[in-house]
């Protein structure tokens, strides 16, 4: 194990009943964009992207557990770039992540347990959001699929960098 994945890990474990305030959020994204703007500057493709954007997320976000995308197929929707424990590989239209592609809109989870439906992946998973990655002709490209071992991890704030800051610099191709 390198050190940055064991110090990463330790964050991982110190954050967990840690609650963040809504500055130290802000805090995290601003670093997180920064870099993540500086990596996919002259990036093309939307998985080299992604892979990246889910690095640099989890890296920065300490009370992110598990944060990759699942792409929307015709039938069930399909594992992406993701960082955190192995994932389910394909997924139906149900739970959160279905629920936000049908919707075509973010949903936040603060217990997932008591959402109908949830796909359990992982069962140390609490809370989550979920973001549309919607394209051309209001499309579902994928959903970005974040979560947290903590119970009421996610709100507006993380809601509105991930869909106002983080979105368009997967959509904006050079």
């Amino acid at each position: 194990m390198d050190s940055d994945n064991f110090s990463n890990d330790l964050n991982q474990d110190s954050s967990l009943t840690k609650i963040f305030s809504s500055d130290e959020k802000i805090e995290f994204y601003n670093r997180a964009l920064e870099e993540i703007k500086e990596r996919v500057n002259e990036i093309d493709s939307l998985v080299s992207k992604m892979a990246t954007v889910v690095s640099v997320l989890r890296t920065h976000l300490p009370y992110y557990f598990w944060c990759g995308f699942y792409f929307a197929e015709e039938d069930e929707m399909v594992i992406g770039p993701y960082q955190g424990s192995t994932a389910c590989a394909n997924i139906g239209y149900q739970g959160v992540c279905g629920t936000a592609a049908k919707k075509k809109e973010s949903i936040i989870v603060p217990n997932v347990h008591e959402f109908p439906g949830h796909i359990v992946c992982d069962e140390r998973s609490n809370s989550e959001i979920v973001v549309p990655l919607i394209g051309e002709n209001d499309m579902v490209i994928a959903v970005l699929d974040i979560d947290s071992t903590r119970l009421k991890a996610f709100d507006d704030v993380d809601k509105d960098f991930l869909e106002k800051e983080l979105m368009p610099i997967l959509l904006n191709s050079h």
